[in-house]
């Protein structure tokens, strides 16, 4: 039998509900799912959780990455090894990443093995940074919400690209279960 688990290339502006989809996975969905880590050279924040390896971790190694991409004024890198690692043992891999370079090299690297997902919600830039506020790193608050619109609009230049939406209205349990009944639809053969 094939395996159903595909990696799924998340896509949202800040604020729309995509740390939520990381902390779910890896809360609920360890059967189902897991997060690919990101190689960072930006320092870590508090929320960043496994889904980031910054540049003073010891496991940081930016040269072993071969999709590399800039946003938001960061560096980032992704190693495609692990994502086949994960997909192999059948896993769901998720990621998220807003630069359209990174997202089509993805796509060269794992074609039809990929689901693009965008994150939709109606927060506007100004309550992405009221809310942000409370972490405490205002430049990178600032450099995000000066970008705000970035994800929206790589999603209406390519939305024939992306195979599904989710949408984030506030309530987090919404937003899970849509991302797990897309996973168990592919684990069912559905889609």
């Amino acid at each position: 039998m094939i395996s159903a688990a595909r990696l799924v290339v998340v896509v949202g502006a800040p604020g729309s509900g995509k740390d939520l989809l990381i902390r779910a996975v890896n809360d609920l969905g360890i059967m189902h799912a897991q997060i690919v880590p990101k190689h960072t050279l930006r320092d870590r924040r508090l929320d960043d959780g496994n889904e980031m390896i910054c540049h003073s971790d010891p496991k940081f190694n930016l040269e072993a990455c071969d999709i590399i991409y800039d946003i938001y004024g960061d560096r980032y890198g992704i190693e495609s090894t692990n994502v086949w690692d994960g997909l192999k043992n059948g896993v769901f891999q998720v990621i998220v990443v807003g630069d359209i370079s990174a997202i089509n090299k993805l796509r060269e690297i794992f074609s039809e093995l990929m689901l693009l997902v965008y994150v939709h919600s109606e927060m506007s830039a100004d309550e992405y940074q009221r809310n942000e506020a409370a972490f405490g790193d205002a430049d990178y608050v600032k450099r995000r919400a000066e970008d705000y619109r970035k994800a929206f609009d790589v999603f209406l230049k390519n939305y024939l690209a992306f195979d599904h939406v989710l949408i984030y209205g506030g309530a987090p349990e919404d937003l899970f279960d849509q991302i797990f009944r897309l996973f168990r639809a592919f684990e069912r053969g559905d889609l």
